[in-house]
């Protein structure tokens, strides 16, 4: 008999990508949330692998709800974006196999091939084993990770980066230049950031709201690096462009040949035709 997956917040977008990944596997897929809450005792305790997929802020909450429910033998894993404190909630309310999970893309790809899931080990990895193996069997790149140092890449990849959008298409809009209008004159490495941005935009909002705001350590980076941004505006106004040089050239000597690499791959798909 086939093993039974329930997504708790299945019905959301990236529980239906799952849902049917895993179905068309041959996994008996159940979607649990508030609409059929009363069905929770019987779905999870006949369920090899339960799945968190609900927001960021009730994640603790929702883990703490349902563990008493679970059997001891089933995996209780999460697809939250960040991984120290799930996996703390799960391993203090679950006996049984805990598992991190990162899907590091959003629900709307085209395929799984190239998309990466961190995974981040709780308890139990062998009983764990056949579930990353599903998931590697969908064509993902499954990452193993610590969960300090995923929480710790996150702050920089989704605090950072996501913040920084949210910025500039907000500045833009406050600024009434539309980015359609850019796109005429954008040279491909600026029409790539101008398109990414658009991406983001088409998104769910609360879902990025979520996300930035997620952690406070994150947070504080954000705070860092807008004192950062601040500190070179002054220096930029007094026209010091010795030690903006001087600047650039330690950062660049610090990526040593990650800067050639970058040049590398980026040639090559900016010579995709987007017509």
């Amino acid at each position: 008999m086939s093993k039974q997956i329930t997504i708790i917040g299945g019905s959301g977008q990236m529980g239906r990508l799952f849902t049917s990944l895993w179905q068309d596997l041959g996994y008996i897929v159940h979607a649990l949330g508030r609409s059929n809450w009363g069905d929770a005792t019987q779905l999870l305790q006949k369920s090899a692998a339960v799945i968190v997929c609900v927001p960021i802020h009730i994640t603790a909450t929702t883990i703490e709800e349902i563990a008493p429910l679970l059997n001891p033998d089933t995996i209780l894993a999460d697809f939250t974006s960040i991984k120290v404190t799930p996996l703390l909630a799960m391993l203090s309310s679950h006996q049984g196999p805990v598992l991190g999970l990162h899907p590091m893309f959003g629900p709307t790809i085209a395929s799984p091939h190239n998309q990466v899931v961190v995974s981040c080990q709780g308890r139990y990895p062998e009983q764990c084993q056949w579930l990353l193996d599903s998931i590697a069997q969908m064509d993902f790149t499954i990452k193993p990770m610590s969960a300090e140092k995923h929480d710790q890449a996150m702050n920089f990849i989704q605090g950072i980066e996501h913040f920084l959008t949210f910025s500039l298409g907000t500045f833009l809009y406050h600024k009434q230049e539309h980015p359609q209008e850019l796109l005429e004159i954008a040279s491909p490495i600026y029409l790539a950031k101008l398109l990414l941005m658009g991406r983001i935009f088409d998104q769910d909002p609360a879902l990025y709201a979520d996300i930035i705001m997620a952690d406070k350590n994150r947070l504080q980076l954000i705070r860092e690096f807008s004192q950062w941004l601040t500190k070179w505006v002054e220096k930029l106004e007094q026209y010091n462009k010795q030690e903006f040089i001087h600047e650039f050239q330690q950062a660049s000597q610090w990526m040593g040949q990650f800067t050639a690499y970058a040049q590398r791959i980026s040639d090559d798909f900016l010579t995709i035709d987007l017509e």
